[in-house]
């Protein structure tokens, strides 16, 4: 997988401010629909016209959740940068950007979270582990929660505090026990838990079911980042049951495109034990 996001070859700066003309633009545009919409309801109750007049109501609401669904499809693309770029950094000033420029701090907890993540794709988990300590949500329903104990769990494996990572575990559980049994946030949950606990557990016992999990999860990556990681996994795994040399090969087709610093760590550790 080597595909590049639609943000390859623009700074930093200049996502950051194409995301806000956007945004602005945006809001202004559903603004403007929500004062017409709410003008013609009002000259609808002075008609005696209620049915039109609910309707009228109705798509002002339609009008605000679709503005909300939107701003949300575009921030998490703003993800790209990471998943199919592999830059961290420039990832981490995006977010940085946007956060700067998000007055009210609705955003704040998001945020924290994705720089969290992007610092430790960059290879700098205390620091991730720092940002991650004044994450706080409105809810503690939030499914945002789950993101955030999900990045906290890698960041504390990957600095040796494996109480701190089966604890942000057991929250992540926790949440789950909360949602519908056949929930579509469970069936999330779920396979965000089956991969943290195959990736924790020692490469020393790793058995063919775990391969297949690996095998299957490269195959359906939505991301390089992604299938990135687990294509090391399974080059970990052939290393440690003795073909080194398919270990080799997979890991020669991983540094074919970009690699964060985490993984080109990942990489140059494997390779040294060749």
């Amino acid at each position: 997988m080597n595909i590049r996001s639609c943000y390859f070859g623009q700074t930093a700066q200049q996502i950051v401010t194409d995301y806000f003309s956007w945004l602005n633009r945006t809001r202004g545009l559903a603004i403007a629909a929500a004062v017409v919409l709410g003008v013609v309801a009002i000259a609808l109750v002075f008609l005696e016209c209620m049915v039109g007049y609910f309707v009228c109501l109705a798509a002002i609401l339609a009008t605000a959740w679709m503005l909300r669904a939107k701003i949300g499809r575009r921030f998490r693309g703003l993800l790209d940068i990471l998943g199919f770029d592999c830059d961290a950094e420039k990832y981490r000033e995006v977010i940085e950007g946007v956060a700067q420029r998000d007055k009210r701090q609705r955003s704040k907890g998001t945020c924290l979270t994705e720089l969290a993540l992007a610092h430790y794709h960059a290879n700098r988990p205390m620091d991730a582990l720092r940002l991650l300590s004044e994450v706080s949500f409105k809810s503690e329903k939030n499914i945002l929660w789950v993101r955030t104990y999900n990045v906290e769990a890698i960041a504390r494996n990957a600095v040796g505090d494996i109480a701190g990572r089966d604890a942000a575990l057991e929250r992540i559980a926790a949440f789950r026990a909360g949602t519908g049994i056949n929930s579509a946030k469970r069936a999330v949950i779920d396979d965000i838990l089956l991969g943290l606990n195959v990736q924790f557990r020692p490469a020393q016992q790793w058995g063919p079911a775990d391969l297949d999990c690996m095998r299957k999860n490269a195959a359906l990556a939505d991301s390089r980042l992604t299938w990135i990681s687990w294509k090391i996994c399974e080059a970990e795994y052939q290393l440690v049951h003795g073909d080194a040399q398919e270990a080799a090969l997979l890991l020669g087709e991983v540094v074919e495109g970009p690699v964060t610093p985490r993984a080109a760590a990942n990489i140059e550790r494997l390779r040294a034990l060749m």
